[in-house]
């Protein structure tokens, strides 16, 4: 596993796209003899966008398929990998990891195209030793953002790794290690403490979007259109207008839920739901879908009819994750 997956508990990345052509504990593995039941094929029709990419224990980063309802490896688990990021329109994949021999000083970013596996880009960063970076590409994918390291603030670079701009602090505060997000104009989102804020495209200019009443909270996420901001407090999911208006609780299960994303649309979130430890620093979670509509809704099995829980073809049970979503 590597360094942030040790810090959080595993890795698990994973995205909606709308694209047409985002330690395995055997004791959580799936029963592959049952059958399923009616069959999942079709259900996630009017779920905005094509696949889920998300990264699972050993067995990589994984495609659900929201068309068929099966599961295809993108990328093979890869140690050195720290973080990776999907373009949002899905044709382009980009990854950050340690440099063989480069003793966990140096980082090798690469950028391709998702259809063919040609590399489009690709450059080396110093990064400090035993930083990891995760990259966030912007919407366009023409710009490449990196939460704060231990060394490091909020990094912006172009595809050839020239750093635009740089950010330790903020109103006197450190930039929060995740939490970093990009609008639809390439401002940048971050948090420090209870703010959540946004950097001006040219970087010139800071602001406050809301103070959360929260002591404790993660998970930023920013819908495509920029008009919606959704994360994770006190075990449960927020979401809220990106002027910081209209902050609402939209879970209500007793169990603790994590990471949510918005589909493609914005209409949708996808999140971890009974998040639960496996080990010391490990957890693990099942993916289901909700309306992001501003409503509470219980992910319990069968209790809410909107909720859609992320299930494969032929089989009866919930997709399983453990770590970080982007």
């Amino acid at each position: 596993m590597n360094r942030l997956m040790k810090e959080k508990g595993s890795g698990i990345l994973f995205m909606l796209l709308c694209v047409a052509g985002s330690v395995v504990f055997n004791s959580c593995k799936k029963d592959n003899g049952n059958p399923g039941g009616d069959g999942n094929t079709g259900k996630y029709n009017k779920v905005g966008g094509r696949y889920i990419y998300y990264e699972w224990a050993t067995e990589g980063i994984l495609k659900f398929d929201l068309t068929t309802a099966t599961v295809s490896t993108l990328k093979q688990d890869n140690v050195s990998r720290n973080g990776w990021d999907i373009s949002t329109d899905g044709a382009q994949y980009i990854q950050a990891e340690d440099k063989q021999g480069g003793f966990y000083d140096t980082e090798i970013f690469t950028l391709t195209n998702i259809a063919n596996s040609n590399v489009i880009a690709q450059f080396e960063k110093e990064s400090g030793y035993a930083n990891a970076s995760f990259p966030k590409l912007s919407r366009n994918a023409q710009l490449i953002a990196t939460s704060p390291t231990l060394d490091n603030g909020l990094m912006v670079m172009n595809l050839q790794g020239k750093l635009l701009h740089h950010i330790k602090k903020f109103q006197n505060q450190d930039i929060d290690r995740g939490n970093v997000n990009w609008m639809p104009d390439n401002s940048v989102v971050f948090s420090i403490g209870k703010k959540i804020c946004c950097k001006n495209p040219e970087f010139t200019q800071a602001s406050v979007i809301k103070e959360l009443p929260f002591d404790e909270w993660k998970d930023l996420c920013v819908s495509n259109d920029g008009s919606k901001i959704a994360f994770e407090a006190i075990n449960h999911i927020w979401m809220m207008n990106a002027n910081g208006g209209n902050i609402v609780r939209v879970t209500n299960r007793n169990q603790v839920e994590v990471i949510p994303e918005f589909s493609p649309d914005g209409n949708w979130l996808i999140l971890g739901a009974d998040y639960r430890k496996t080990g010391f620093c490990s957890g693990m979670w099942d993916l289901v879908i909700i309306p992001a509509d501003g409503k509470q809704h219980n992910n319990s099995k069968e209790t809410d009819k909107n909720v859609i829980p992320l299930i494969r073809e032929g089989e009866s049970l919930h997709e399983p994750c453990s770590g970080m979503l982007v």
